[in-house]
């Protein structure tokens, strides 16, 4: 229970660079509108992402649940792999086209 309650003083990662952006604004109002725009968004995919999940007929038994985590633990480790080979590949470009 006291971890769990401590996820206030540790947001998310999409949270923290939102927080970043908004602090970067040239105004409060901008920075304002930064944190309103990701609230939109991201409130937006908590609500439409279930729906959809029970729209598409995913069954809330167990086995579903390990096969989400499963999916999202390979699609992040995807995205991680192209990120890090599209990093070095600009690297390796930027080095070899001089």
């Amino acid at each position: 229970a006291t971890a769990g309650s401590l996820w206030v003083a540790w947001p998310c990662g999409l949270l923290q660079s939102a927080l970043v952006v908004a602090a970067l604004a040239n105004t409060a109002a901008a920075g304002a509108a930064v944190m309103g725009a990701f609230a939109i968004a991201s409130g937006a995919g908590l609500v439409l992402g279930p729906m959809l999940w029970f729209k598409l007929g995913v069954s809330q038994s167990a086995s579903a649940a390990v096969w989400a985590t499963r999916a999202a633990g390979a699609l992040l480790a995807v995205a991680s792999g192209w990120a890090l080979g599209h990093g070095l590949w600009m690297q390796w470009q930027a080095y070899c086209a001089t």
